[in-house]
């Protein structure tokens, strides 16, 4: 009797599982690739300044974006840096609004806003004109990246989160390529229709970010209590499956016993100036890559046009690294693997002096920055609960690691071009700090990727949020995160 009970409650789990994972590939196919080609746009229109600034530099009748301009030396670095001032006091509040308006609205609403400022942009024909667009460029975008992270959360369970973020910031790659693809058509363009080159790039990159904004707006689904895609079974197990831990559409919307217990734990901190070490190189590439490429020699179509495979190999780096990561439901390892192949590219870059395949081997493991920072965000996502906390857990580390915006191109002085060797080190440094912060985070909340925390006997799993931070699974006696975070334990 006993067994055939055993046999059916194992039939009845592997039904349920089998339900689950089919309704998460039903979630996957209606969200993935609405906000991975929202944020390839993204990412095309924010650093497209770097493709810009290099279209026809082969030319010798003033047509490029430099000499139109005058954006050569330190005036570049102010354009890119000055972008990152008003995007960081605008993206930590943006994910309360997230939750207020609805992710739908206001993803929508962000996308069509930078859609039209980066056409404006090819209407600039000063240096005050291109400082007052890149400007507006940061308030329409910011809010972007963590509002997706953050609704991302709303979907997925925290060991599920880690491919999903890894594939969404993959399109960063994806947006490298496509770019450079882009602009080494617009190169072609110049002068056509009165035209400028790198005018025509940001007319041609502009134009999809509108209409695909009005694709979100329609398309998009909010939570999954109201998502219209899902029958009613489907709501209540893809809202249940979550756990207590996770956001939801239920929670207030703006708790200040939770922002303040999140921002005032040491985590909170560690992961912060993690990803601003991580995020000074990423921004490095993003902006520096086509000038160090242009460094080795190569002009115009071509140079442009070498961007392309670091790119595809950088996604795939960070598709398979965090794909793996959840596999084994373990992410500092992870981190820290990415982080040495990183390390590995600015050491290259910065020793190798004389070949060029060297070199270019450098940019390609450079191209592989968002291999680090999908498991870390999973990993920061997965110590928090409820939708306050997580939306200033996600939208506070973003911000601050943004101030590497305005850092790196300074330490990418353009008196030290096209090599930029101190600049290398200094970026290899902050790959060393990035490390030491995730050594310490591994030894303070394990190496999980799930909510663990210990459930204390015949209290309601609901409780469980307000438990105090002794009550973890994994011994920890922070004070530090009582009330919403949530301990990662061994696993």
């Amino acid at each position: 009797m006993d067994t055939d009970h055993q046999g059916h409650t194992r039939e009845v789990s592997s039904l349920d599982e089998r339900f689950e994972k089919k309704l998460v590939r039903k979630i996957d196919r209606r969200i993935m690739p609405l906000i991975c080609l929202a944020y390839l746009l993204n990412y095309i229109d924010r650093t497209n300044l770097g493709n810009a600034r290099t279209l026809n530099n082969d030319a010798k009748d003033g047509s490029t974006m430099n000499e139109m301009l005058n954006i050569a030396g330190s005036r570049y670095t102010l354009v890119v840096a000055i972008f990152f001032a008003p995007y960081i006091l605008f993206e930590f509040p943006s994910n309360f609004l997230l939750k207020m308006m609805g992710p739908r609205v206001m993803l929508a609403r962000i996308m069509l806003l930078w859609g039209i400022v980066t056409m404006c942009t090819a209407a600039c024909t000063t240096f005050g004109g291109l400082v007052a667009c890149r400007i507006c460029l940061a308030i329409a975008e910011a809010g972007f990246f963590p509002g997706v992270v953050m609704y991302l959360c709303f979907w997925y369970k925290p060991e599920e989160r880690g491919s999903r973020i890894a594939v969404f910031l993959g399109f960063v790659s994806v947006s490298g390529a496509i770019g450079g693809l882009i602009a080494t058509a617009c190169s072609y363009l110049n002068h056509k229709a009165n035209l400028r080159g790198w005018q025509w790039l940001y007319i041609l990159e502009g134009i999809p970010a509108i209409l695909f904004a009005i694709v979100l707006f329609f398309l998009l689904p909010d939570f999954p209590e109201t998502a219209k895609f899902l029958s009613e079974d489907e709501k209540e197990v893809a809202s249940s499956r979550l756990g207590p831990y996770a956001p939801k559409m239920s929670d207030k919307h703006f708790l200040w016993s939770e922002i303040w217990a999140t921002i005032r734990a040491l985590d909170f901190w560690l992961f912060a100036f993690t990803y601003y070490f991580i995020n000074h190189c990423l921004n490095a590439f993003s902006y520096f890559a086509p000038s160090l490429i242009a460094g080795f020699g190569f002009k115009g179509a071509a140079a442009q046009a070498l961007i392309i495979p670091p790119n595809c190999f950088g996604f795939i780096v960070i598709v398979a690294n965090s794909w793996w990561s959840d596999r084994r439901g373990r992410r500092p390892e992870h981190i820290l693997g990415a982080l040495l192949i990183i390390a590995i590219g600015f050491i290259l870059l910065a020793t190798v002096k004389t070949s060029v395949g060297g070199r270019y081997v450098g940019i390609l493991l450079i191209a592989c920055t968002n291999s680090a920072v999908a498991p870390l965000l999973a990993l920061r996502t997965s110590t928090v609960s409820g939708a306050s906390a997580t939306a200033v857990a996600s939208a506070g580390i973003a911000a601050f690691a943004n101030i590497s915006g305005i850092t790196a191109p300074f330490i990418y002085d353009s008196r030290t071009a096209p090599h930029y060797i101190p600049a290398l080190w200094v970026s290899v440094g902050f790959i060393a700090g990035a490390a030491v912060c995730v050594a310490i985070l591994w030894y303070r909340l394990g190496a999980g990727a799930g909510y663990t925390p210990r459930v204390v006997e015949n209290q309601p799993v609901e409780a469980a949020r307000d438990v105090e931070a002794e009550d973890f699974s994994d011994g920890r006696k922070d004070k530090d995160i009582e009330m919403t975070q949530v301990t990662v334990g061994q696993v």
